[in-house]
């Protein structure tokens, strides 16, 4: 059996000789783990398609073991323009974010679509703190974790239910926290992250030089 679909590279590891595995969040069938063969040969025709936060279309067959990608091309290279180290540590930290939050093989394309406007977002716009702060409270609402509805009126409720319904566009410019204020509520997004996952992030260190 076969399968189409768009995915974004979540994670990969070297396995076997020359093989990698590989993490994908896909559009069609939430998340995926698959075995690009000979992806670590230096005349691989995979090689470059399967970067870390590539947009990319599949074609995947259904193992006994293990899925293979059969078949990818790249559609977007988030962070390739313009490439700074700092830019990919961002878009790496969303990648985490996002494996470490969802299980594997539950459609969500909901999901898919927040993690590619926001890579897109990430690879445009310098406020950081801003994207990831919404992103993670869109993602944590979407998984049915958090709910703003749901915390005691304050001023806090009333920040944390506009970062959760209003898109980007509208909130760049109308959100105005302080760099201490972000920090904390990214830490505060960040610890309930890692205690519902029971994983460290292990990128935010290089993102907000967090341990």
């Amino acid at each position: 059996m076969y399968y189409r679909t768009e995915g974004i590279i979540l994670s990969q590891k070297n396995f076997a000789e020359a093989d990698k595995l590989l993490t994908i969040y896909t559009k069609n069938s939430g998340k995926i783990s698959c075995l690009a063969k000979g992806a670590r040969r230096p005349l691989s025709k995979k090689a470059g398609h399967i970067e870390l936060g590539n947009l990319c279309s599949i074609f995947v067959a259904k193992g006994k073991n293990i899925d293979l990608l059969t078949e990818v091309d790249v559609k977007v290279a988030f962070g390739q323009q313009d490439f700074s180290l700092e830019k990919a540590n961002r878009i790496y930290h969303l990648l985490e974010v996002v494996d470490h939050l969802t299980p594997t093989h539950q459609k969500n394309p909901e999901i898919f679509h927040l993690l590619a406007n926001f890579l897109k977002s990430t690879s445009q716009n310098d406020d950081f703190n801003l994207i990831s702060s919404i992103f993670k409270i869109k993602l944590l609402s979407l998984l049915g974790y958090f709910s703003a509805s749901n915390l005691k009126e304050s001023p806090t409720k009333k920040i944390l239910q506009k970062l959760e319904k209003e898109d980007l566009k509208s909130l760049t410019g109308s959100v105005n926290l302080s760099t201490s204020n972000y920090l904390k509520l990214l830490s505060f997004l960040d610890s309930m992250i890692e205690n519902l996952t029971e994983r460290k992030l292990t990128t935010k260190k290089f993102v907000y030089g967090q341990n």
